[in-house]
């Protein structure tokens, strides 16, 4: 897949969109203006920039599930001002407030049911696609991404055999950052390569350098043409948890950080920095100015959410509002 000019721009766009995102939601929690344990995607931006990507440009409608690193896909399917409302717990957010930042539905936004049982999410997912496959929409396709962690769950190898079987239209994307939880993938799986797990199913698949943006939309868009085709694929992309599993999380409790010290070789913004000064497509200066708009468009986002109101308390304690399903409650 060969990239013009204006495509590697919006790339790198992206790529910062995604990191400003995070720092200010980081900036957020330690100022007490956000609550929750919150999953960055920080050193992880080319996976969720590649997935914007490629939701935006592939000819086809793509329905999404989400990771919990995912929060600039979900504000860009959502809407900024929504989601970041939402994350602040504020009436004006997508969800009223009420969900928060990572439980969100919105199917007219293309957005699928996500559950807090870890390993539920591909099973949904395959079966909204089987759905799709069934009401004939050849014009839709899914795509599923989940992290290593998920890989240990039996959900995940029943929905994809099921998906193999049938022929359903979707990708399942794996973001392997080498951690789940506090858990390091060699204590969790005896293979490095997870997408192998797929392939024993009957799927293709492959494995792609997580870091790398340009590989990973490549990878990504590939995946969602064999989806569309009703051949479910898929495709694991490598990259590094830089972080705790949440802000706030010490990780050098139970984990080795002398990766830290190759920080700039694994960074995809700075990588890919390298890359459009080698190939003449960008300057420093363009670099300076994508990071000073990104950080006035974040900046404004966040205070508007921010000055909202919260919740009325009867909206909050509302089963209408906040189950999905009230049989059986005690409804006054």
């Amino acid at each position: 897949m060969k990239f013009t000019k204006d495509q590697m721009l919006k790339l790198y766009e992206e790529l910062v969109h995604v990191r400003t995102m995070n720092n200010k939601i980081v900036e957020f929690i330690f100022s007490g203006r956000i609550a929750g344990a919150i999953h960055p995607s920080l050193g992880q931006e080319a996976i969720v920039a590649g997935l914007l990507y490629a939701y935006e440009n592939h000819h086809q409608t793509v329905y999404r599930s989400f990771t919990h690193r995912q929060q600039a896909i979900m504000a860009r399917s959502a809407g900024i001002d929504g989601f970041l409302a939402e994350l602040m717990n504020r009436a004006t957010g997508t969800l009223g407030g009420i969900a928060g930042e990572y439980h969100l539905v919105k199917i007219d936004k293309l957005m699928l049911p996500l559950s807090g049982v870890l390993g539920v999410t591909p099973p949904t997912a395959t079966g909204f696609a089987w759905s799709l496959k069934l009401d004939g929409r050849k014009d839709a396709v899914v795509c599923c991404p989940f992290g290593d962690g998920m890989m240990s769950e039996g959900y995940v190898y029943e929905a994809m055999n099921i998906a193999s079987i049938h022929k359903v239209p979707i990708l399942f994307v794996i973001e392997n950052n080498g951690m789940a939880m506090t858990t390091p993938l060699e204590w969790e799986s005896p293979i490095e390569d997870l997408y192998l797990r797929g392939i024993s199913a009957g799927m293709k698949g492959a494995s792609v350098d997580g870091n790398d943006i340009e590989a990973t939309v490549e990878a990504l868009m590939e995946g969602l043409d064999q989806a569309g085709k009703c051949n479910p694929n898929v495709i694991e992309l490598k990259t590094v948890r830089w972080e705790g599993h949440f802000v706030g999380d010490k990780q050098e409790v139970y984990r080795d950080l002398s990766f830290r010290d190759n920080l700039d070789k694994l960074d995809p913004v700075l990588r890919y920095e390298k890359v459009l000064l080698e190939r003449g497509v960008a300057n420093e200066d363009h670099f300076a100015k994508v990071k000073a708009d990104q950080e006035k468009i974040m900046a404004e986002a966040f205070e508007k959410a921010a000055s909202a109101p919260f919740p009325k308390k009867e909206d909050f304690l509302n089963p209408n509002i906040v189950y999905t399903n009230t049989d059986g409650l005690p409804i006054k």
